[in-house]
């Protein structure tokens, strides 16, 4: 007879565990206990911010649901800020529940009471952005503790997240090229009274990607020299999770031209830091830092800079975080009223900067995406695509620009015989015989267009299409339009590809040029379109106003 196996119940054996594995992390990240409201994660405090960014806090979370809010906490890998506002937010609609449904265990909570909360967030008056983040981080909260018994059968929210977030435009993520040149020339005129610690900050921000988080935990002894070139050493901390220790990020400088300058900055603030180390501070400075400043301020002193100290500490020192210099180029903006090309004024942050460098190295001194890659940072390549958002778009004006070509609006097109937007002794010409003027592709099966250059260009000689796009005497077909919006499809597709292969640059660029030009012929097309559609209607209303004669 066999015997009977002990019963085994695998699912609350896993809970157990993952508890206690969980449980086990605390050491990875301080020193707590899980039954504290205040978790200071001091083994992940490794920049230069203030410890409060580094603290998970539990107060606001109703009692009864607590320790399942730590526990999230604890199987989140995102950033310690990051992890704590999604605390708060899930706060929120616990604190709903708590308020509604007194007494209400979690594994009872459906639909029906997200639903509720889902109707009072839409009643309120926070912002589409804040909103999404709310419900995404409940979404998150119950799909990443499903594995527990406790825990509600089926997800009790939504699939989709009925708030949409609102993305800002791209372009409006960098300052304007005339304003930031203005910005560059006030931090290169040394007689303007702005501090050295701002100025060499500035030019940190300015001549490479960095994030202001890095650049004001550069350590005091920051510099290498190799002959004529420096190393500037960097540490990486990616503030969403990416990394939990500094990753040193070496950029070489030559010792000339702005190179020099940037570097001499460096070396006359390394004499400064060091004299003020002396200085009477808190425990949490770390007087290792390059940036060890007063407490100090801008102010309008009759038009201009005027720097103000808080007397309130008086003598003592402290290290920069983001959001101080954040208002330090607000209260300077005010006074150098620096406005865009609609007389606006215009004032950065730090984080814009970042996007501006990471841009000006792309086109200005000619980085690769992967040297790109490096001196952002980013440990894969969607960040370094995201902020070179502009590349397409220089490039292609950098391609109409050298061609001289016509606005697409006065650029003449073709359909059905009929001509616009040419003199009329090329369009008698043409009308002659037009498949004579007729562009086609080396074997090609049919025309391109129509080459309007009736003094003597052999279109049939022509290699490649393209060049007859990228021809000012080149005359689209309306008839050809969906074969054009295809082809723009095939090189948006060939971009798409190429974008971040530092191996295929070449095919990419291409790429783009014929993306360029094909974009340019559509909008001639469109634009003919409508002239064709009006000068119809046009005709329609002629003939239908002409008096009749009558007999």
């Amino acid at each position: 007879m066999k015997k009977k196996l002990p019963e085994i119940n695998i699912l609350n054996d896993n809970k157990k565990n993952l508890k206690k594995l969980l449980k086990d992390r605390l050491s990875q990240l301080g020193d707590f206990s899980f039954t504290d409201d205040s978790w200071y994660c001091r083994k992940r405090h490794k920049d230069s911010l203030t410890k409060g960014c580094y603290t998970l806090t539990f107060y606001q979370v109703p009692d009864v649901y607590k320790y399942w809010v730590k526990y999230y906490a604890l199987l989140c890998e995102s950033s310690v800020s990051g992890i704590n506002k999604k605390c708060l937010s899930i706060a929120k609609f616990l604190n709903f529940i708590h308020m509604h449904y007194p007494g209400l265990s979690i594994d009872k909570i459906n639909k029906q009471h997200v639903n509720a909360f889902e109707y009072e967030l839409k009643l309120s008056d926070r912002s589409n952005n804040n909103k999404q983040f709310i419900y995404s981080s409940i979404q998150d909260f119950f799909s990443k503790l499903s594995n527990f018994s406790e825990m509600p059968n089926t997800l009790p929210t939504r699939n989709i997240n009925p708030f949409r977030q609102e993305s800002k435009k791209l372009d409006d993520k960098m300052i304007p090229e005339n304003v930031v040149r203005k910005w560059d020339r006030a931090f290169k005129d040394e007689s303007l009274n702005i501090p050295l610690e701002f100025r060499t900050l500035y030019w940190l921000l300015r001549s490479f990607p960095n994030r202001i988080t890095e650049i004001l935990s550069m350590e005091r002894n920051c510099l290498r020299s190799f002959y004529s070139e420096y190393v500037i050493r960097i540490p990486s901390f990616k503030q969403d999770g990416g990394y939990d220790r500094g990753e040193p990020k070496l950029i070489p400088v030559i010792y000339n031209g702005h190179g020099k300058y940037v570097i001499d900055l460096i070396k006359r603030l390394q004499l400064q830091t060091e004299q003020l180390a002396i200085f009477p501070s808190s425990s949490q400075v770390n007087k290792e830092y390059l940036f060890i400043v007063q407490f100090w301020g801008f102010f309008n002193n009759h038009g201009d800079i005027g720097i103000r100290f808080d007397p309130r500490y008086k003598g003592k020192v402290a290290n920069w975080e983001g959001w101080k210099i954040n208002r330090l180029l607000k209260q300077l903006a005010q006074i150098l009223n620096i406005r865009n090309d609609n007389n606006e004024l215009i004032i950065p942050t730090t984080h814009q900067f970042r996007h501006n460098a990471v841009t000006d190295r792309q086109y200005v001194v000619g980085y690769t995406t992967e040297q790109i890659r490096r001196l952002t940072g980013h440990k894969n390549e969607a960040m370094t695509k995201y902020y070179t958002h502009q590349l397409i778009k220089q490039h292609k004006e950098i391609h109409l620009n050298i061609s001289g070509l016509r606005n697409p609006k006065n650029s003449p097109c073709e359909y059905r015989g009929k001509i616009l937007n040419l003199d009329n002794r090329t369009i008698q010409q043409l009308s002659k015989n037009p498949k004579r003027y007729l562009t086609w592709e080396a074997n090609g099966k049919k025309g391109v267009g129509i080459c309007s250059d009736i003094s003597g260009c052999n279109p049939k000689g022509t290699p490649v299409h393209f060049e007859c796009y990228a021809c000012d005497w080149f005359v689209p077909k309306l008839d050809y339009y969906d074969d054009y919006v295809k082809e723009y499809d095939y090189w948006q597709e060939i971009i798409e590809r190429t974008s971040q292969d530092p191996k295929r640059v070449a095919h990419f660029e291409n790429a783009v040029r014929n993306l360029s030009y094909l974009e340019r012929i559509i909008a001639i097309c469109e634009n003919g379109i409508e002239q064709f559609k009006e000068a119809k209607l046009n005709i329609e209303i002629e003939n239908n106003t002409k008096l009749y004669k009558w007999e």
